[in-house]
This record gives structure tokens, sequence and C-alpha cells, in this order.
């Protein structure tokens, strides 16, 4: 497995791919996340070159577009994908992901299925032209659900069984936060191939607080309270042969309290070093 920077997740600023290949080395970091932004202003063998010199293999990228919004919308925003997606491809980007919410105020459960199937089957289809494959995130925290007057999928086995109806390049972010409120268990997990598994997050939860009342957007850094038990998780995702990237996904807010980008890549790095410690 490849520990994956992603900058936003910790509140870094990364304006190109230079900037970027800067920050895993200060973080430690072996793979970066993408985005046709970062490598905008290089051609694709200059961003290879740069990798390469710089041992940093590419990560994921997320769905470059909001494909939930109006039909002139998501034909606006799938346009400008495939506009994007040759060079993606042609430098190393083999993994996409998005994420979904865990139930509807306007759409049945059965309409919110076919809307998902819909949108995401056409970009799936555009991703599998291309060699790659689309990861769904299920969302987990009751908080969340609750505000919804129709649920949707939220946990590993619902999600991993709607993705096989999406298409056949089409399987799971994982991220240890919705595996913990969801309440999915690693059992579930070891039952998963490695090749439905497009991305995976880690994070830890504040202590002291009930599962069921976690928020979504009040996480810590990979083991910094033990409320999740990650390296477990990690483990099984060794034993079912997961190698790709691993992306540090706090949303910790005191992160930005510390003096520099540098301090915060440095105690990111240390993070996931030692939850990637065996």
């Amino acid at each position: 497995m490849l520990r994956a920077l992603n900058a936003g997740a910790i509140h870094v600023s990364v304006k190109n791919l230079s900037a970027g290949i800067d920050a895993c080395r200060t973080g430690g970091f072996d793979c970066l996340a993408m985005s046709h932004g970062l490598i905008a202003e290089y051609m694709a063998d200059e961003v290879n070159e740069m990798m390469f010199d710089a041992i940093v293999a590419p990560g994921a990228w997320g769905v470059p577009f909001n494909w939930r919004g109006s039909e002139e919308d998501f034909a606006t925003g799938f346009d400008a994908m495939k506009q994007q997606i040759q060079k993606m491809h042609d430098v190393g980007v083999r993994r996409c992901a998005t994420w979904i919410l865990p139930g509807s105020n306007d759409l049945s459960f059965s309409e919110n299925e076919e809307f998902h199937r819909r949108r995401l089957g056409e970009v799936a289809l555009l991703l599998e032209g291309f060699g790659m494959s689309l990861g769904l995130e299920f969302v987990g925290p009751k908080t969340l659900r609750d505000q919804f007057k129709h649920p949707f999928y939220y946990d590993l086995k619902g999600m991993l069984g709607f993705s096989a109806t999406v298409g056949l390049n089409v399987g799971l972010l994982v991220d240890v936060w919705h595996m913990y409120t969801s309440g999915s268990s690693l059992e579930d997990l070891a039952k998963v191939s490695a090749s439905q598994i497009s991305l995976v997050h880690i994070n830890d939860a504040p202590a002291g607080v009930e599962v069921d009342a976690q928020l979504d957007n009040a996480r810590c850094l990979p083991c910094e309270t033990g409320v999740i038990d990650i390296k477990s998780f990690l483990n099984v995702l060794r034993e079912i042969g997961y190698i790709g990237p691993v992306e540090a996904e706090p949303f910790d807010e005191s992160l930005k309290a510390l003096p520099s980008d540098k301090d915060r890549l440095e105690k990111a790095g240390r993070a996931m070093a030692k939850a990637f410690r065996v």
C-alpha cells in the first residue's frame, strides 16, 4: 500500500505538481492524489519524468465535476472530464473515486438508485475506456443519515452490492471512518476483492463520543485517539492484497492552528507512518 497525500484533506495548499512533490517529500508520502489542476501546466511526459525522479507515484483522482447537479450541469461537466481523462491516463492514473450521500429529501430509495446508476454509469463507462476503475464511498455517520427523509446506501455491504449494478469497473472507496460509523465489520471487508477497491481513507474518531453521535466533519489524524482500530483495518487490506493508495482524511480543524504547511505535512506524515507500522 502507498501512503498517499491528499493535501486539501490536511489543510495544505498545493498549487501545482512541483509543489505537490515537495509536499510529499516533506511529509514522507510516496503517492500523490491527482487532479487536472495539479498537472495543467505540464505536458504528460514532464509529469512522468518529475514523478519518476522524485519516486512519487500517481494516486487517484476524484470525479472532476458536480455529477449531482442539473442535466445541463452534468453534460457540461462530463464534456470537461472527457477533455481531461486522456492526460490522466497518460500520467499513470488508473483510479477514480467519488462519495455518495446516505439519503435524499427528494428522491425515494428506488428513484435515488436509478439516478445514481444512470449518472455514475456514464462516468464509469468513460473511465473503463481508459482502463480506470471508479470507487464509490459510502457515508456512515448516523447524525448525517438522520438528516434525510429517504435513506440510501450507507455501509460496505450495501454500497458494494450497488456498485456492481453501476458498471464492471465500479467498486468502493473504503474509508475506515465510515466503516466505524456505519457498523461495517472487518469480516465484511475481508470478503471484498482487492480489485474492487479503488481508494482507501484513514482517520481516527474523537474520544468520548458515542459512535452514533459522531459528526462527519469532526475527525482526527490516524492513530491519534485509538478509537478506531486502524492497524487491524490496514492488516485486512494487506491480507486481501490491496496495494493502492491510502490517504489521510482527518478534516481536523486543529491542523489549521499549526504555524505552517510544513508543520501540517510533518504531523500528518508521522501519523501515517505510525498507522503503517506493522
